[in-house]
């Protein structure tokens, strides 16, 4: 299994449209093409992060590939509105991250 950090800067009156195709984004990869889900972070310089995982690099590529014809182009970037920074892949070689459902009281 691998993950994918992506970091963005999005104009903040651009970031609910940002979040909300994120979102419908994430939900239409879960549900077509193999995608291990996400979480969108806000950082406190104001980027955006997301973490996403996946099966295998070939596997996400596809999957891109396949929704951004879907969707005809449109991204989470927002046809510009939100400049892709970096992406950085990772091998997952431990996973103790604890579910949200799982999550302690002290959490919520």
């Amino acid at each position: 299994m691998i993950a994918v950090i992506y970091r963005w800067r999005v104009a903040p009156e651009h970031e609910e449209d940002f979040k909300r195709r994120w979102h419908e984004i994430t939900e239409d990869v879960m549900a077509h093409y193999g995608g291990g889900g996400s979480r969108l972070h806000k950082t406190e310089d104001g980027d955006w992060v997301a973490y996403a995982r996946w099966s295998r690099k070939e596997d996400r590529d596809k999957a891109f590939e396949q929704v951004t014809k879907k969707r005809e182009g449109r991204t989470p970037q927002g046809e510009g509105k939100a400049e892709l920074i970096e992406e950085v892949w990772l091998e997952i070689v431990d996973d103790l991250l604890i579910p949200e459902a799982d999550l302690p009281d002290r959490f919520h």
